[in-house]
């Protein structure tokens, strides 16, 4: 590369204006800068998805949470905390204040370090509230308002998701699913709310009663974790996650009729502290192949059913109760079939 210089003649050239060790010193200076721009580009926060305690802290340059913050049960978190420790001990060993590791302050000792105005709650840090300031040095476990929220949260219902049609049957985007037919929303703090799909609702028709789990009760991963109801006869449905239940939908329990009116909102069955979130949902239908899913379903749904069903399938409108077009014995047989609980 040739680089172009302007000299004002002199005849003095032992005292020439131009420094030309000063070009690569301009062209390292150039680098720098576009190696930071690239940097800073890199940190953008996509939209729909918020910084880790971490990131938020400054303690780390880049990292997103994806753990719904349930700091408890992550192994980002977990991996943070022990290193921070470790380099502690380290300084401690040699009667040293400082270390020279990356990273010898966690999330909070930042947090702390910052005036009382700038220490923002973790619920602004996650977006379910627009101001707030810890007044409790992030000793969450003994806060009113963190207490509050808690209990709070538990019983609020989402925003309605957007709902798609698939072959007939309403599916909710940005919801995981079980091949059993239960969705599991994953919610701010790391709770999850469970529910039954629109498929499985439609092939329960009107219920006459759900027996959900006690708060408190742990269930775990495709095993059986409530009962449905209708005239007599009784189908389990699986979980979708391992956990503990914090919640019950009090209301559905009165009106079991919410499943079917509306099975992704006010019908909502329960809502789970997970004990293994990551694990759980890495084993769940998302997005494409959960639609994908939904089309299968139903064909090996018309594939198992009378003739009369099919035709009464293909006349175009979705079929509200499948029930009434079954018969009690081959619903119950076909209930438990699609809810994989046949076994």
């Amino acid at each position: 590369m040739y680089l172009a210089y302007s000299i004002t003649p002199n005849r003095n050239f032992n005292r020439c204006p131009v420094d030309f060790n000063s070009g690569p010193e301009t062209i390292s200076g150039g680098e720098e800068m576009a190696e930071k721009t690239k940097k800073e580009s890199m940190r953008i926060v996509p939209p729909g998805k918020k910084k880790c305690v971490w990131m938020e802290a400054e303690v780390v340059s880049y990292k997103l949470c994806d753990n719904n913050f349930d700091c408890s049960t992550c192994v980002y978190d977990q991996g943070m905390q022990l290193k921070v420790a470790r380099q502690k001990e380290a300084a401690a060993s040699t009667l040293s204040s400082t270390t020279s590791g990356k990273f010898n302050q966690t999330w909070v000792d930042k947090m702390l370090l910052l005036p009382a105005s700038r220490r923002k709650c973790r619920y602004m840090i996650t977006g379910e509230v627009a101001r707030k300031v810890c007044p409790n040095a992030y000793e969450c476990g003994s806060c009113s308002f963190d207490a509050m929220m808690q209990d709070r949260l538990k019983t609020e219902i989402s925003p309605a998701p957007n709902q798609v049609d698939v072959d007939g049957f309403k599916m909710a985007e940005g919801f995981y699913y079980n091949e059993g037919h239960v969705w599991a929303r994953p919610e701010y703090g790391g709770r999850v709310r469970v529910g039954l799909d629109d498929f499985a609702q439609k092939l329960l028709g009107k219920l006459s009663a759900v027996e959900t789990p006690e708060i408190g009760q742990e269930l775990t991963k495709d095993k059986a974790g409530f009962r449905l109801k209708r005239n007599g006869e009784a189908v389990d449905a699986v979980s979708p996650v391992d956990g503990i239940v914090t919640h019950i939908n009090q209301k559905l329990l009165d009106h079991p009729e919410l499943i079917n009116e509306s099975p992704y909102t006010d019908g909502w069955l329960f809502v789970v502290e997970p004990t293994k979130l990551r694990k759980n949902l890495k084993g769940l239908l998302f997005g494409e192949k959960a639609s994908q899913y939904m089309g299968e379903e139903k064909g090996r749904l018309f594939a198992e059913a009378s003739e009369d069903f099919r035709l009464a399938a293909d006349g175009g409108e979705p079929i509200e109760d499948i029930y009434e077009e079954l018969g009690a014995e081959t619903w119950s047989r076909l209930a438990k079939k699609f809810l994989k609980t046949s076994k």
